[in-house]
């Protein structure tokens, strides 16, 4: 199968979340296969309570799954797409704390997809490393 461009999929979740609610989950769940095959950055599984900010709000849910480029949240709250996040992430591996700033790139009923949006160099190390120590547990 011929990968689908990330800007495709982006509109096209766009689309589906319009959309009224069994057809948007059936559309969502087919872009979900077609985006498991064009991810550039695979994605780990990471089962851990997080918090993070939007505008003019704490808000808090549970990471299904980390990559280098973001990060899936499930949790109740409502967001846009385009809408900017700051989440703060423990790397335990080296009692550090990241500060990340994201943009929310996807959102189903479950929760919302985040494209983390780096500062500096150091943050996407840190995270490589929070990958890297998921993947030998």
């Amino acid at each position: 199968m011929e990968a689908v461009s990330t800007q495709d999929i982006e509109a096209l979740t766009e689309i589906a979340n319009r959309l009224p609610g069994t057809q948007s989950n059936e559309l969502l769940e087919l872009i979900e296969s077609w985006s498991r095959c064009s991810r550039r950055s695979p994605r780990t599984q990471y089962n851990e309570q997080v918090s993070f900010k939007s505008e003019d709000k704490q808000h808090f849910g549970k990471a299904k799954d980390l990559s280098t480029a973001g990060i899936f949240i499930e949790g109740p709250d409502r967001f846009e797409i385009g809408d900017q996040v700051r989440i703060t992430l423990d790397v335990s591996i080296s009692s550090d704390l990241v500060d990340l700033g994201g943009t929310v790139v996807r959102h189903t009923e479950s929760g919302i997809g985040i494209r983390f949006n780096y500062e500096s160099p150091q943050d996407k190390d840190l995270i490589d490393a929070l990958i890297g120590s998921q993947n030998a547990a």
